[in-house]
């Protein structure tokens, strides 16, 4: 879904980006593909040029509009040293810039706990905290089936806010993964469930849909968090059956010594 907007290429340059995730390039399985299952926006590879005779270029002001350079988390980027004052600076919208839609859901729960899940942004119907909606309560059946206790998770997001439209949330992918790391270095959780292919892509610099069931170690501040990736907890609604295995294989992983 995109934020309506008064610009006609904008608006273009978006449908064609939102048929290239989806994965539209000539390719044909006989076996049904979920081409949207991670609504992160991810930087898609730029198609081969088409040579087309009397085609004028666009204007250079109109490209610019249309694509512009995503900015890099600058150097002197400070962030809070405490995760009270973190906490807090998220809530007021003062870390940095999100390209997001509505308030800032604030993350929950306390430092040096034992489980960390982090999913791409807030979900639609989350109030006060992230995944406090209806995928917060699947996370809770998941955490119970695996022994774990809901209430020692952190609930955590990459953006602050609900994203609705992932040209307006790209550029500013950069700083909110530096951000998300510092988040993981503040709270210092034990294990790590990072939600979401995109999310991961950012944060662990690899793809990990290749080995959907490897265990991961993100090496952070001298010391290394045991991870696993998994679906998108929304996504998981409307397929539970053939997720359910997946999910309890990954969340497994975790808790082998």
């Amino acid at each position: 879904m995109l934020t309506p907007v008064n610009d006609p290429l904008r608006e273009a340059q978006s449908l064609v980006d939102w048929w290239q995730l989806a994965g539209v390039e000539w390719d044909f399985v006989d076996t049904p593909n979920d081409w949207l299952a991670d609504d992160l926006p991810t930087a898609s590879a730029t198609p081969p040029a088409t040579a087309l005779p009397h085609r004028r270029p666009a204007p250079a002001l109109a490209q610019a509009a249309i694509a512009p350079p995503p900015p890099q988390a600058p150097a002197s980027l400070t962030l809070p040293d405490t995760l009270e004052a973190f906490q807090a600076a998220w809530k007021q919208g003062s870390l940095a810039a999100d390209g997001g839609d509505g308030r800032h859901i604030a993350p929950i729960g306390t430092a040096g706990a034992r489980l960390m899940v982090l999913t791409g942004a807030p979900e639609r119907d989350d109030e006060e905290a992230v995944l406090s909606g209806r995928a917060g309560r699947l996370l809770d059946n998941i955490a119970r089936a695996c022994g774990m206790s809901p209430d020692g998770i952190y609930r955590a997001s990459l953006f602050p806010r609900l994203v609705l439209d992932n040209q307006a949330a790209l550029p500013h992918l950069p700083i909110w993964t530096r951000i998300a790391n510092h988040h993981i270095g503040l709270v210092a959780p034990e294990m790590l469930v990072v939600a979401g292919e995109d999310t991961a892509r950012a944060l662990l610099k690899h793809d990990p849909s290749q080995n959907p069931t490897d265990l991961h170690f993100l090496n952070h501040g001298g010391r290394t968090v045991k991870t696993v990736v998994t679906r998108k907890l929304s996504l998981m609604f409307n397929r539970i059956a053939p997720e359910k295995s997946m999910a309890w294989k990954q969340w497994q992983l975790l808790l082998l010594e």
